[in-house]
């Protein structure tokens, strides 16, 4: 064997070993240092910097010298709720709960992180994930999700001054709340996204709008359609249903008891969980009109037949701006006989001998389809060149 050829051999040789002993890439060993003292939590005054910035990039990142030993925290026994500004930012990011003491070395796992957004602490949240190195922490952190925010190391960190279930109402499964709306109004400054409530006393996690109309909404259902191409045809319905009462009837859609998380997750929370988070709803749609309604004699949460007090939210479709279903039926023209297959919204006032505006209409067997009519004649005037068509209820006190 020539001198080139036993080199080469012994070069594949050391390569496996690297390989089977594990000395491959590793972040524990390669990470970018978050080291300046203007990064430490303590550091309260603000600078142009914001890791919401394009040019920050995601990875592994470690907390070091004057920005401290690791992520700062909102843990009561290990810190506090950093108040802005903070690490140089109006917006600071800091872990939700403390630093995992089981972790072995070298593993991962998710973690979840807070801003303070104004006056509220953990007003935002968002992902990362956080590894275990030999006597230190590190942190992979993507692009922060809001601006003027950055990743705040522990140094300086202070004592909370406020107590545990003031900081995660909402946003932890012991402290879940009655509703969306009493996040609302205990968190002014609470923006849109996933909050934990317990509408029937078992705590779920649940979307909350907390922008549009003063915000308070809960998500109850999101919702999208079997044949949106042939809208008018019988084949077409809402999909998929939540357990209010209709008939049982052959082509009825599946239906749901999960709390949608999002307004594309479609699934329905529990129909009879509905009514304990009020009587007012609110219906958005990316090819209708967006509504609210408050009872007069009918009730959608209790599925009661009779007038409604409607007011537009936003005009969506092109036609018919301003108008206004005002008033609930159950039992819709050309349904089997005497059988509900959904709530119907409909404008009575409409000339138009039909006058549905909104029907949840689910069922693919029947005449019937799943009008979203902006005027409230049962045509076909809502929007139709349209990505993800869909539609949502939302529900307040």
């Amino acid at each position: 064997m020539t001198t080139l050829a036993f080199l080469f051999l012994l070069m594949i040789f050391f390569s496996e070993v690297d390989r089977a002993s594990g000395y491959g890439y590793d972040p524990c060993f390669k990470y970018r240092k978050l080291s300046r003292p203007d990064r430490a939590v303590g550091f309260n005054k603000i600078t142009t910097k914001s890791d919401n910035r394009r040019t920050w990039k995601e990875g592994w990142y470690r907390f070091m010298g004057k920005a401290g030993d690791m992520m700062a925290t909102l843990d009561p026994n290990g810190g506090g709720c950093p108040k802005s500004p903070a690490c140089g930012a109006m917006s600071p990011a800091y872990l939700l709960k403390p630093h995992p003491d089981n972790m072995a070395l070298g593993e991962s796992k998710g973690a979840t992180i807070c801003y303070t957004t104004g006056n509220t602490c953990c007003g935002k949240t968002q992902q990362i994930m956080i590894k275990k190195c030999k006597d230190f922490f590190i942190y992979k952190l993507p692009r922060a999700c809001i601006k003027r925010a950055r990743y705040c190391g522990n140094r300086g960190q202070k004592k909370p001054d406020c107590d545990e279930k003031e900081l995660l109402f909402g946003l932890s499964k012991k402290y879940a709340a009655e509703s969306c709306k009493e996040i609302k109004e205990k968190r002014k400054d609470a923006e849109s996204g996933v909050y934990w409530i317990k509408p029937g006393g078992n705590p779920v996690q649940v979307y909350c709008d907390q922008e549009t109309d003063g915000g308070g909404w809960t998500l109850v259902y999101s919702y999208t359609f079997t044949n949106f191409k042939y809208f008018r045809f019988g084949s077409n319905a809402i999909t998929p249903r939540p357990t209010w009462p209709i008939s049982h009837y052959p082509g009825n859609v599946y239906p749901s008891t999960t709390p949608p998380k999002g307004e594309t997750d479609y699934n329905a929370m529990d129909f009879n969980l509905w009514k304990k988070l009020g009587h007012e709803f609110m219906v958005k749609s990316n090819i209708n009109h967006w509504i609210a309604c408050k009872e007069e004699s009918g009730s959608l949460v209790d599925y009661k037949p009779g007038k409604l007090r409607c007011r537009i939210i936003k005009n969506v479709a092109t036609k018919c701006h301003n108008y206004v279903p005002d008033e609930l039926i159950v039992y819709s023209a050309g349904n089997p006989a005497g059988s509900t297959l959904g709530p119907d919204l409909i404008r009575s006032r409409s000339h138009t001998r039909l006058k549905e505006y909104y029907y949840f209409e689910s069922n693919t067997r029947t005449r019937n389809w799943p009008t979203h009519d902006p005027c409230g004649t049962n045509g076909l005037n809502h929007l139709t060149y349209v990505n993800g068509p869909r539609g949502n209820i939302y529900i307040r006190d």
